[in-house]
């Protein structure tokens, strides 16, 4: 399977087996600064309630992915963390 296939859901690719949703998974998960190897004992723990198991390349796009729209970045220790969203009240 290529990347193009696996980006979004389709026919052939479940939505929880995308790329896009994995990334609003980890995104949702990553409620503090984590490294690349935290996040994957995260998703990939028994407990997740992530229905499928990605693979790590698939967890690394996905990453790619939320930092391509800025939704993540880098921080200190080699870990990466959410963008603080603006306050909707501060415009």
């Amino acid at each position: 399977m290529n990347t193009q296939t696996a980006l979004l859901p389709h026919k052939h690719v479940r939505f929880s087996e995308s790329i896009i949703a994995l990334a609003g998974f980890i995104r949702n998960t990553l409620v503090e600064p984590r490294t690349i190897d935290e996040l994957w004992s995260d998703i990939t723990r028994p407990s997740t309630p992530w229905p499928a198991k990605p693979s790590f390349i698939h967890l690394i796009l996905a990453v790619d992915v939320l930092f391509a729209i800025h939704q993540i970045e880098t921080a200190p220790g080699g870990r990466i963390r959410r963008v603080a969203q603006p306050d909707p009240g501060d415009e």
